[in-house]
């Protein structure tokens, strides 16, 4: 009931307020906002905390959301006022893996609509679906996506050649960012296997490395506890598998139950990436706990 949820809401503030009684620093917005020029378009699936993923502190960015981070009219309101009012330089396309919008069915949506909502789309059932399907913006490749609401906002460059767009793609269950350069990689290139399992070995040696640097924040022992291990996908937990679907199109879902008696090992479907049949492990990289990093 809506009593229930204003109820948790008011709590949830009340703890929040004791946190300010306790330190009044953590809320001072005396400095000017946003701290940084930066603006994400991102998807509105409550598991991107963006300020978590990067560690900000409310007031240093823009965070804009809808469903699959689409570039919109509305959105192109909100990134206007952004740029005339607050002087962002740069905007960020963050997508992510298993991506809802890859799972949406326009046909079984429409039968769920009310009657008199797709009239307002159209009186003319031929273009319904073509209707429909620009209204909500679907797609089958997360990658592809960023790519192609990356390539929608250069029209902003034509008035403000000083923005700059790029684009990241965010894996949810490891909690990894990788930057265009790593996912147009995934696109193009046939190994796609080498190429993954090394992204990820990478980001496992740099952290080593960051890390040492800030010696003075995590122990050595913490330190020489990054490592990547587990590469024979022991468990459910570390092993993604791409499967080949019609011409190279790859379909990931959903967590199966199953196993995989050839090759012992456990499924987990990924969003759809249009590439070759090839088969990534997750690989599980152990993190140290340290405390925040607040100097950036």
């Amino acid at each position: 009931m809506l009593k229930d949820i204003e109820k948790l809401l008011i709590e949830g503030n009340f703890q929040f307020q004791g946190k300010i009684i306790q330190n009044p620093e953590s809320f001072s917005f005396e400095q000017k906002i946003p701290k940084y020029p930066i603006l994400f378009l991102t998807c509105m699936d409550p598991r991107i905390d963006v300020h978590q993923i990067f560690q900000f502190n409310p007031g240093d960015i823009f965070i804009l959301r809808n469903a699959g981070n689409a570039y919109t009219q509305d959105m192109m309101r909100s990134i206007l006022i952004a740029i005339y009012k607050y002087k962002i330089k740069y905007i960020i396309v963050l997508g992510h893996l298993d991506c809802g919008m890859t799972k949406i069915n326009i046909m079984e949506l429409r039968k769920k609509l009310p009657n008199e909502f797709l009239k307002r789309l159209s009186i003319n059932y031929s273009d319904l679906l073509s209707k429909l399907s620009n209204f909500f913006k679907p797609f089958d490749n997360e990658i592809r996506n960023i790519i192609k609401q990356m390539n929608d906002l250069q029209e902003l460059k034509a008035f403000f050649p000083d923005v700059e767009i790029t684009g990241m793609l965010y894996d949810t269950q490891t909690g990894w960012i990788f930057t265009k350069e790593d996912f147009r990689d995934l696109l193009i290139e046939e190994n796609h296997f080498k190429i993954y399992k090394g992204l990820l070995i990478e980001k496992s040696q740099r952290l080593s490395k960051f890390f040492e640097v800030n010696n003075n924040k995590v122990s050595n022992e913490n330190v020489d506890e990054i490592q990547v291990s587990n590469l024979n996908l022991q468990e459910k937990s570390n092993s993604i598998e791409i499967e080949e679907k019609n011409i190279a199109t790859i379909e990931i879902d959903e967590l199966q139950k199953s196993i995989d008696n050839e090759n012992d090992a456990f499924k987990i479907k990924m969003p759809k990436i249009q590439i070759p049949k090839i088969y990534i492990p997750k690989l599980k990289v152990h993190i140290p706990r340290s405390s925040k990093i607040k100097d950036r």
